[in-house]
């Protein structure tokens, strides 16, 4: 009795398998950069081929839900569709990644969901004119996290995602720090400002991205590479050196600083011998037509 009261419980389940039926979709979270390529993955598919696939997108705030993929085909009427492909396996490939392309993206197979994508997008911005890039100036960078879930920004009650500023040992700043302030604008918005000192030419800051869904860590590095090296930029141009000849010169300049006038001393000497010499021409002749 207790056998077949067993074998009633799992024939639901041995028919869902057998026709072909999924109980559990997957669920994937993606993390890329703005500009960068993103791969979002379909999983678990059941035939060959991507003629049965579907790829929608969500986004969540302002409401927008769109088909970016049809029959395996890209949505021509999509503003993605020059940036987006279908890989051999039915991933879905974005490039050229902007902050409207963070959100929920879904892929059907046979109009039944298979796997959900949630995509977030990092972006590093320069707050300062470059004219700040010297010892002693301020530099301030602004690292944001476009989430999927509302419309590229953070909730504050969000404990899911943390943007952190690091140097570039990969020791995270903080905020007690007299060198560095940082400003929290929202959990997934934070400024980074640094008192520049000469050793920070060309150094690396990092804004890392931690998640708590799947620890994943996202990185996007910025350079601090100085237009000035000295620490004042009202630097005095100097005049070009106008001696003649100086030592530090080059020898192919030292030697036309010596020829230079010797040439033009040739030159009028024999200007003026071809004067002189037509000169004392036009005085024969017209001694001639004095005689004649």
């Amino acid at each position: 009795m207790m056998g077949l009261q067993v074998f009633i419980r799992l024939l639901p389940l041995t028919c869902l398998l057998q026709t072909g039926v999924r109980s559990v979709k997957d669920s994937v979270f993606v993390y890329s950069r703005i500009g960068d390529v993103a791969l979002l993955p379909c999983t678990k598919l059941t035939s060959a081929g991507c003629s049965s696939i579907t790829w929608t997108f969500f986004r969540g705030g302002r409401v927008r839900y769109t088909e970016e993929v049809t029959g395996g085909r890209v949505n021509l009427d999509s503003d993605k569709s020059n940036r987006t492909a279908v890989a051999s396996n039915c991933s879905l490939v974005l490039s050229d990644l902007t902050m409207e392309d963070a959100g929920s993206y879904v892929c059907l197979e046979n109009k039944e969901a298979v796997t959900d994508v949630y995509l977030s997008l990092l972006s590093v911005s320069l707050g300062s004119p470059i004219t700040e890039l010297r010892p002693g100036g301020n530099l301030f960078l602004t690292c944001i996290l476009f989430t999927y879930y509302d419309a590229g920004s953070c909730k504050p009650y969000s404990n899911v995602f943390r943007v952190n500023w690091l140097d570039e040992d990969g020791k995270q700043l903080h905020k007690d720090d007299r060198r560095y302030k940082l400003t929290e604008n929202t959990r997934c918005n934070v400024t980074l400002r640094i008192k520049l000192q000469a050793e920070d030419n060309d150094r690396k800051w990092s804004c890392q991205v931690d998640t708590t869904k799947n620890n994943k860590v996202t990185f996007l590095n910025f350079r601090s590479s100085f237009l000035f090296q000295n620490a004042h930029t009202d630097q005095t141009v100097k005049p070009l050196v106008t001696e003649e000849c100086r030592a530090e010169l080059p020898i192919s300049r030292i030697v036309l600083c010596a020829v230079l006038p010797l040439m033009v001393c040739i030159v009028g000497f024999f200007t003026w011998k071809s004067e002189h010499k037509r000169a004392k021409t036009s005085a024969a002749v017209i001694e001639l037509q004095d005689v004649y």
